[in-house]
């Protein structure tokens, strides 16, 4: 599972701070919780237990235990996405830049553990404005995820991209919003994009 890095506008070069408003500085400075870019570090963690959540109550897909992948030889030994590392993307905490195209990776899971499936899980966050002026006004989460599955000779089974407009939104002054509403919608996109796609799977 791994995702951008930055969450920044949709359609918009990512910012740079050294051009950041006096009047963002100066709110930047004096409330912790204000942010004009949000790292999806954190974000990722809670996808990560969003996602089992949703797989437990959906019945639909038996996930293999967390600690029993990434323990594994096969993982400890995956070959790395490079560009991933390089780029600064982020992935749930304990995880690694895992290389799908590493046809070595599933027969070797396969026989360590017993694994028969294999699921890769990238997202692409970014926030939008729905109403105001330029960054004053309203924005909402944006979420567009890929998911990949593939048997135990690396050969794949599923492909899928969904994407999702957040219903809810905060207030931008400025550029500047609150970083703990806007993970919250994020969290609550993720797990819309999550029902939308084991419904899916449900037809």
């Amino acid at each position: 599972m791994v995702s951008n890095g930055d969450i920044n506008w949709e359609g918009e070069d990512p910012i740079d701070l050294r051009e950041t408003s006096p009047f963002a500085t100066r709110i930047l400075r004096t409330d912790p919780d204000m942010a004009v870019v949000t790292r999806a570090d954190e974000l990722m963690t809670k996808a990560e237990i969003l996602f089992r959540n949703a797989i437990a109550e959906s019945g639909v897909i038996n996930l293999a235990d967390r600690e029993t992948v990434l323990r594994s030889r096969a993982y400890q030994n995956v070959r790395l996405q490079r560009r991933q590392i390089s780029d600064e993307m982020a992935n749930p905490a304990g995880y690694r830049y895992a290389d799908y195209r590493d046809k070595n990776f599933f027969p070797a899971l396969a026989g360590e553990t017993g694994i028969q499936r294999s699921m890769f899980v990238e997202f692409d966050f970014t926030k939008s404005m729905i109403n105001g002026f330029s960054k004053n006004g309203n924005c909402r989460a944006m979420v567009e995820m890929l998911v990949l599955v593939f048997d135990a000779r690396g050969k794949t089974l599923y492909k899928g991209t969904y994407s999702l407009g957040g219903t809810s939104s905060i207030k931008v002054s400025n550029g500047v919003y609150s970083q703990s509403e806007l993970l919250d919608l994020f969290e609550s996109t993720i797990t819309d994009v999550y029902i939308e796609f084991l419904d899916q799977l449900k037809k």
